[in-house]
């Protein structure tokens, strides 16, 4: 449930919010890409990869945090039939070794869609967790930690002009995510207060069907993640004129 933030919040730091964004002087590591330009994507992956040094340990005046490791103070993901998950202070390395593997931008339509890779994320935070996982039920919190290899996330973000005392400003107001991961492990301590029998056969049971499991908590992780995400794009973009964003 874990590598849901990791891998989103990759995507929204390095592909969307960390672009082009200016400040009362465009900082000299920033490679601003211009929106007439024809190879406009080619230049936004290049924007990336000039910027990744400076995702892995942050961009305060863009307000962009460091990706090494990267920390989510708090992540709440809930559904109807009961299942409840909370995790906190989750600390993730391995964010800023993403690969960008395909990105699509029309900025006449302000959509723009990404394919990114992760190789091997390491977790390590707090959870909180009740209701029922492979029909299991599941109770305990304590802290979690785990490995994910080989994950992959395809996100589509869309977004609006607003106009502002009269000035543009780009607003984001969609995002959808799909995230699929099928190899990693992970290990809940404390579950059932701390049974420790019953507290191995769970954990046990969860890694034996790990992507059955994630694919359970996918909806959820989701539809949480991509708000949290939607909000911290739009939050940093429409803090700028859209002239500034993306000159001509």
């Amino acid at each position: 449930m874990t590598f849901y933030t990791a891998a989103l919040l990759c995507l929204a730091l390095t592909s969307v919010n960390s672009l082009n964004h200016s400040l009362t002087t465009i900082p000299d590591f920033i490679h601003v890409c211009k929106r007439n330009d024809p190879q406009v994507e080619t230049c936004i992956r290049n924007s990336i990869e000039e910027l990744r040094p400076y995702l892995r340990r942050g961009i305060p005046e863009l307000k962009v945090p460091s990706l090494e490791p990267l920390v989510i103070k708090e992540l709440v993901a809930a559904e109807g039939s009961g299942l409840k998950i909370t995790t906190e202070n989750l600390k993730v390395h391995g964010c800023a070794n993403f690969t960008l593997v395909k990105l699509n931008v029309n900025l006449k339509t302000h959509q723009y869609q990404f394919n990114i890779k992760l190789p091997h994320l390491v977790l390590d935070g707090r959870y909180v967790i009740d209701g029922r996982v492979l029909l299991i039920p599941i109770r305990g919190k304590g802290r979690l930690t785990g490995d994910i290899f080989n994950a992959k996330a395809n996100v589509t973000l869309g977004g609006l002009i607003v106009k502002r005392k009269g000035e543009e400003y780009l607003h984001y107001n969609k995002m959808t995510i799909k995230i699929k991961v099928v190899q990693g492990q992970l290990h809940l301590a404390n579950l059932f207060g701390g049974e420790a029998v019953l507290g191995e056969v769970i954990n046990s049971a969860i890694n034996a069907n790990f992507e059955q499991f994630i694919n359970e908590l996918r909806p959820i992780i989701e539809k949480a993640l991509a708000k949290f995400m939607l909000e911290s794009a739009d939050g940093i973009a429409s803090s700028f004129p859209y002239k500034d964003l993306f000159p001509l």
